[in-house]
Formats: C-alpha cells, structure tokens, sequence
C-alpha cells in the first residue's frame, strides 16, 4: 500500500470521512466536524505508529489542515 492511500485510510477512519475523495488538504477541524482534540491525539498516535514517526510537540500544534500535516510528515522523511 502506498503512502498516500495508508495516510488517506488514517484520516478517513480517525475523522469518520466516508470517501477518501472528498479529503482536501485545506481541510481542518472547521471543516471536518469530527476533528476534535481527542481525534486530534488519535490522529497523530495513527500517523506515528504507521510511518514510525515520532513528532515533536511544535508540530502536533502546527497541524492545523490536511496539508500541513502532510509537510510535517515530509519533514520528518514521509512523503506522501
């Protein structure tokens, strides 16, 4: 499985989106109703566990949007 699709079932199955088609990266917790603080924390324990990152507080603060966390990601050596 690519990193896209991987990434793309993580946030569909952690922020309740049916249709990996309708993510966008402009898309955050204003867009997203299910985007909580507590998805928030299930997201990135998701991401850390399957590309075996560990993020630095700083940037779990900074993932504000879908696109943001796909640069931190990259940052980190994930490309997606």
């Amino acid at each position: 499985m690519e990193n896209l699709d991987k990434f793309n079932k993580i946030i569909c199955d952690t922020l309740n989106i049916g249709d990996t088609n309708s993510i966008k990266d402009e898309m955050g917790p204003d867009e997203i109703k299910d985007w909580d603080s507590l998805a928030h924390v299930e997201l990135i324990t998701a991401l850390g566990d399957e590309f075996g990152v560990n993020f630095d507080v700083v940037d779990i603060s900074r993932m504000y949007t879908i696109g943001d966390i796909k640069k931190i990601l990259k940052k980190y050596g994930v490309e997606i």
